[in-house]
């Protein structure tokens, strides 16, 4: 009684180790090596220590692409077995695979996380092993090679139920159609749609989300789908509702069978659908009378409108340039460009729109920015802004002169 003790005290008080050890064993089993598409593979992870596990096995998830993967009820259990004259105790848990389409499947290594009590020292070691690769095949019988959608269960049904008014359909009259279909021994996962699409314009659709339940029992899945969908009258006509027809395979009698479901014909006693174009006779021509207005405008502006405007920009723009504001502007930007060749040019062009002579205080900036090549980058910098200034007054001086010869004379003769 005093071992057991001590040792619950030293599971207690110790904290797990991280460790990995061939003490633990990890078996995994097959049921088969191959299996039927929509029919389940028995799984079977096994731990095993020589001791006992203070707390369960952390088992992957086991998720692969196409493979339906369920824990049935109970999946995990207690087990024991003889190791090397010893009897090691563990967990077992079983899975179940449904492959969904033929082929081959291979699940990559995942961990299971292990902690038990270490043999010599009874102190919680934490460990993770890698399950072995998992491979099978999925195939499907040679007479269901031929079904589309691929349905192989022990059991499938179909049922119907119609509610709403009887024919003839008066407009706005509603007629609700559910379908329902029942599967056994697989997923109802493999349950495809179930009603088809309706054609013509006697009547406008609504349908609802397609209601899907799963069962399992002893193991074995179960499951339904429920399919709604009211039809409204709106025209004249005829309401096709088509029977529902879905071949499937039996694995219990390994043979193909047809569930069926009988279709309804409603006549709809209501006004026929507008024949009536989209836009009358007069809104055709009321709208190709206002596109021809616009193209008309639209030339008219080019024609006659567009090239005045032009010239006048153009004989403006010559105006401007033939100016002695345009050639006082270009002495300006010739200054600003620290070129001496260039302001003497534009100063030519400028004097010949302005009349005057130049003053002397402009020909001695001219001959200080000359003469500042020779000297300092500053003393160049502060010659510039001197001509700049020197030119404004020049400037402002000839057109002042200009003005007043303009003006008439006090006392004519």
């Amino acid at each position: 009684m005093m071992r057991w003790v001590l040792i619950f005290i030293t599971l207690f008080l110790s904290g797990p180790v991280l460790a990995q050890s061939p003490e633990v064993m990890v078996k995994t089993e097959l049921s088969a090596e191959t299996a039927t598409v929509g029919q389940p593979l028995v799984l079977r992870i096994t731990v095993l220590v020589p001791t006992w596990m203070p707390e369960p096995p952390r088992f992957p998830s086991l998720e692969m692409p196409n493979v339906i993967v369920r824990l049935p009820s109970r999946a995990s259990s207690p087990v024991s077995e003889r190791v090397n004259g010893e009897t090691w105790s563990g967990v077992s848990r079983a899975y179940r695979l449904y492959p969904m389409i033929p082929g081959a499947f291979s699940l990559p290594p995942q961990p299971v996380g292990i902690t038990y009590a270490a043999p010599d020292s009874l102190s919680p070691v934490t460990v993770e092993m890698a399950l072995e690769p998992i491979v099978f095949t999925a195939e499907v019988p040679d007479a269901a090679k031929g079904l589309n959608p691929l349905i192989l269960a022990e059991g499938f049904s179909l049922s119907q139920e119609l509610e709403g008014a009887e024919s003839p359909l008066k407009q706005g009259d509603a007629v609700t159609r559910t379908v329902s279909a029942k599967i056994s021994g697989t997923s109802a996962l493999f349950i495809p749609l179930l009603t088809p699409e309706m054609t013509g314009e006697a009547a406008r659709a609504y349908t609802k989300d397609p209601v899907v339940n799963e069962a399992e029992d002893r193991g074995v899945l179960s499951g339904s789908r429920q399919e709604t969908v009211t039809y409204v009258a709106q025209y004249g006509g005829t309401l096709e509702l088509p029977e529902v027809s879905l071949e499937w395979y039996n694995t219990k009698t390994e043979s193909v069978e047809v569930a069926t479901l009988e279709g309804y014909t409603f006549s709809v006693d209501a006004p026929p659908p507008s024949q009536d174009p989209a836009f009358s006779r007069r809104q055709v021509i009321g709208l190709t009378g206002v596109v021809v207005a616009v193209l008309l405008a639209l030339f008219a502006v080019t024609r006659y409108l567009v090239p005045p405007i032009k010239r006048r920009l153009r004989k403006n723009r010559l105006i401007w340039e033939n100016s002695e504001a345009y050639a006082a502007k270009q002495v300006q930007r010739a200054i600003g460009s620290h070129d001496l060749s260039k302001v003497y040019r534009a100063l030519a062009l400028w004097s010949a729109k302005c009349p005057g002579q130049i003053g002397r205080d402009l020909e001695g900036a001219l001959a200080m920015v000359g003469a500042s090549f020779f000297r300092e980058a500053h003393e160049a910098s502060d010659g510039w802004a001197a001509l700049s200034a020197t030119f404004q007054e020049d400037r402002d001086r000839r057109l002042k002169a200009t003005t007043l010869s303009d003006l008439s004379p006090l006392n004519p003769p």
